[in-house]
């Protein structure tokens, strides 16, 4: 959502842009309204993407990690909840004494 309003943005900066030029240059005439209503969109855009953009990193960060396997909320810094931990651990010990590895 936050790259579909920032390109849409952009895309509305040029557009206004573009036609600023080509009203100039073609008809010969300024068309400052219609300029500034395209400016205007693409601005609130992208303070739109900007706003939806930090808010989301926010909320992640405020949310916090959940367990892959069971969606249980985990410690700052682990991938796993307790359990789960174990059992991946136990997991790739055994993967690893079956290639031989550790013995």
């Amino acid at each position: 959502m936050v790259t579909l309003l920032r390109t849409l943005g952009i895309l509305a900066l040029a557009v206004a842009i573009l036609w600023m030029v080509v009203s100039e240059v073609v008809f010969h005439e300024a068309r400052a309204t219609q300029v500034r209503i395209l400016l205007g969109a693409g601005a609130v855009l992208l303070v739109a993407s900007l706003i939806l953009s930090v808010f989301s990193r926010l909320s992640s960060k405020m949310a916090g990690r959940r367990c892959p396997r069971c969606g249980k909320p985990v410690q700052q810094g682990h991938t796993y909840c307790q359990d789960h931990l174990k059992e991946a651990v136990d997991q790739f010990r055994d993967d690893q004494r079956k290639k031989g590895h550790l013995g």
